[in-house]
Protein backbone atom coordinates (compact mmCIF):
# COMPACT_ATOMS: atom_id res chain seq x y z
CA UNK A 1 0.00 0.00 0.00
CA UNK A 2 1.31 3.43 -0.93
CA UNK A 3 1.84 6.10 1.68
CA UNK A 4 -0.40 9.10 1.07
CA UNK A 5 0.63 12.50 2.38
CA UNK A 6 -1.50 15.10 4.09
CA UNK A 7 -1.50 17.27 0.95
CA UNK A 8 -2.97 14.47 -1.13
CA UNK A 9 -5.71 13.85 1.42
CA UNK A 10 -6.49 17.56 1.57
CA UNK A 11 -6.73 17.67 -2.21
CA UNK A 12 -9.06 14.68 -2.17
CA UNK A 13 -11.44 16.37 0.25
CA UNK A 14 -11.23 19.66 -1.64
CA UNK A 15 -12.37 17.77 -4.74
CA UNK A 16 -15.11 15.88 -2.89
CA UNK A 17 -16.55 18.91 -1.11
CA UNK A 18 -18.52 20.41 -4.05
CA UNK A 19 -20.24 17.06 -4.66
CA UNK A 20 -20.98 16.73 -0.95
CA UNK A 21 -22.54 20.20 -0.94
CA UNK A 22 -24.80 19.19 -3.77
CA UNK A 23 -26.15 16.04 -2.10
CA UNK A 24 -25.58 16.28 1.66
CA UNK A 25 -28.21 18.44 3.37
CA UNK A 26 -26.38 18.38 6.71
CA UNK A 27 -23.29 20.00 5.14
CA UNK A 28 -25.42 22.59 3.37
CA UNK A 29 -27.08 23.50 6.67
CA UNK A 30 -23.73 23.58 8.50
CA UNK A 31 -22.25 25.93 5.89
CA UNK A 32 -25.29 28.24 6.00
CA UNK A 33 -25.23 28.28 9.81
CA UNK A 34 -21.53 29.18 9.91
CA UNK A 35 -21.90 31.95 7.32
CA UNK A 36 -24.89 33.35 9.23
CA UNK A 37 -22.74 33.49 12.37
CA UNK A 38 -20.19 35.61 10.52
CA UNK A 39 -17.55 33.02 9.65
CA UNK A 40 -15.63 33.67 6.45
CA UNK A 41 -16.14 31.45 3.40
CA UNK A 42 -12.81 29.66 3.77
CA UNK A 43 -13.32 28.87 7.48
CA UNK A 44 -16.79 27.51 6.73
CA UNK A 45 -15.41 25.32 3.95
CA UNK A 46 -12.68 23.95 6.24
CA UNK A 47 -15.30 23.13 8.87
CA UNK A 48 -17.42 21.35 6.26
CA UNK A 49 -14.40 19.41 4.99
CA UNK A 50 -13.66 18.32 8.55
CA UNK A 51 -17.27 17.19 8.99
CA UNK A 52 -17.05 15.27 5.70
CA UNK A 53 -13.89 13.56 7.01
CA UNK A 54 -15.75 12.58 10.19
CA UNK A 55 -18.58 11.11 8.09
CA UNK A 56 -16.09 9.14 5.97
CA UNK A 57 -14.23 7.82 9.02
CA UNK A 58 -17.51 6.72 10.60
CA UNK A 59 -18.58 4.84 7.47
CA UNK A 60 -15.21 3.07 7.27
CA UNK A 61 -15.12 2.29 11.00
CA UNK A 62 -18.63 0.83 11.04
CA UNK A 63 -18.25 -0.94 7.72
CA UNK A 64 -21.73 0.12 6.65
CA UNK A 65 -22.84 2.22 3.68
CA UNK A 66 -23.72 5.89 4.14
CA UNK A 67 -27.39 6.50 4.94
CA UNK A 68 -28.46 10.12 5.10
CA UNK A 69 -30.77 10.89 7.99
CA UNK A 70 -32.52 14.17 8.70
CA UNK A 71 -30.33 16.72 10.45
CA UNK A 72 -31.01 17.01 14.16
CA UNK A 73 -32.54 20.30 15.21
Amino acid sequence: MAVVGVGAIGSLFAAALPAAFRWNKALIELYARLIARGKCHKAALVACARKLLIYANTVVQRGTPWVESPAAA
